[in-house]
């Protein structure tokens, strides 16, 4: 057993115990909201929650108001960020600063480099500090269930980012709708190959994300309903490329030493895909879009490296997020919530946007945003 692990059994046993029970599992609707409302993709968050009908289009449920108002330069934001060596992180960060600048408040932030023992220690070192309110990307969505409950006990709203928790109430969660993207994923792959072939087959490479999030879990899943949509599509080979360039590199080197003939490749997220095309090159086994032997390559969030491979021909197509917006939403509901007093979306799903090389230039596609143009 971890130290982290250790830690986490340590605290969730507190939270257990018979004077705390209460708090952490069942807040009170008097001190602390219950985040209400399901969706098909809620649940994946494992979040508590109740019942309650729609809040709006693309959300489920809605936060009661239960939180005590304040004014918003009184409000401390304390987000334990996971990383900043990933682009789609960076984005989030942006959007969580301009969000604070823009709603007044003041803003507390960590790094764990990707470390889930870090921002488990991270998160709880914020709500000993005292802040207001706990903003949350997870690395481990079971590790980090400990600190959503005692966030729920210090009664502390809890808005978690791309990713959920797999327990405790989370206050609000804002995402892209992983789901439909990786069953988004498995069509695309689909029309491709009946356009090759005359009909849906071909062999498949199916790049998992980082094991423990939400996110990863959600993409897969929503992939492999496409599979089963379409069966004449066979995955020759499934492994964990961990949304980490280097990490899908090597894998994609190995996988395309055992199969000589591969027709497309899944990435859970553009690092995987950015990993994988690498692996291609170097196998000297890139072909042109058209040519028969070309390998299509679909991922996820729209970064910066992934618009350059599919300008060059690398890569067909990212089903873009925008993290920048997203983050930006979640600062805003922390203002409905605890500014004014206002139910907020206990999930809430941000758009998605396809990008192709026939459309990267579009009206429609710089509406959405290229939110990689805007972090460094």
């Amino acid at each position: 057993m971890t130290a982290f692990t250790r830690g986490a059994a340590l605290l969730a046993a507190v939270c257990l115990s018979s004077t705390a029970l209460a708090a952490c599992s069942q807040p009170s609707n008097s001190s602390t909201p219950v985040a209400s409302g399901s969706s098909a993709a809620a649940g994946s968050s494992g979040a508590g929650s109740a019942a309650a009908g729609s809040a709006a289009a693309g959300s489920s449920g809605g936060s009661s108001s239960g939180f005590k108002t304040m004014k918003a330069g009184d409000i401390v934001v304390g987000y334990a960020g996971p990383t900043l060596t990933n682009a789609f992180f960076v984005g989030l960060d942006k959007g969580i600063k301009d969000g604070v600048k823009a709603q007044g408040f003041q803003l507390t932030e960590t790094n764990a480099n990707g470390d889930a023992s870090q921002q488990f220690n991270d998160a709880m070192n914020l709500l000993n500090r005292g802040v207001n309110v706990l903003v949350l990307t997870p690395i481990d969505s079971n590790g980090i269930t400990p600190v959503v409950q005692a966030a729920n006990a210090k009664h502390v709203p809890v808005f978690t980012l791309d990713r959920g928790a797999s327990g405790g109430t989370i206050t609000s969660f804002v995402e892209t709708n992983n789901k439909k993207a990786g069953e988004e994923a498995a069509n695309l792959i689909a029309a491709q190959m009946k356009a090759r072939y005359g009909k849906v087959q071909g062999n498949v490479v199916d790049l998992v994300g980082l094991v423990g999030t939400t996110a990863a879990a959600d993409r897969e899943t929503g992939f492999q309903t496409g599979l089963k949509e379409n069966p004449g599509l066979k995955v020759v080979a499934k492994q964990e490329g961990g949304f980490d360039q280097e990490k899908s590199l090597n894998v994609m080197s190995n996988i395309l030493q055992g199969n000589p003939q591969i027709d497309a490749v899944f990435g859970a997220n553009d690092d995987n895909t950015v990993g994988a095309e690498k692996a291609i090159d170097s196998a000297n086994r890139f072909q042109p879009p058209g040519a028969k032997n070309h390998i299509y390559v679909v991922g996820l969030d729209g970064t910066a490296q992934a618009l350059q491979a599919i300008r060059a021909g690398k890569q067909d197509a990212t089903i873009s997020q925008n993290p920048i917006k997203m983050a930006e939403k979640s600062m805003g509901y922390i203002k409905d919530l605890m500014v004014d007093g206002k139910a907020v979306p206990a999930h809430a799903f941000w758009p998605s946007q396809l990008i192709t090389k026939a459309n990267i230039d579009s009206v429609q596609v710089k509406a959405y945003g290229i939110w990689s143009a805007e972090v460094k």
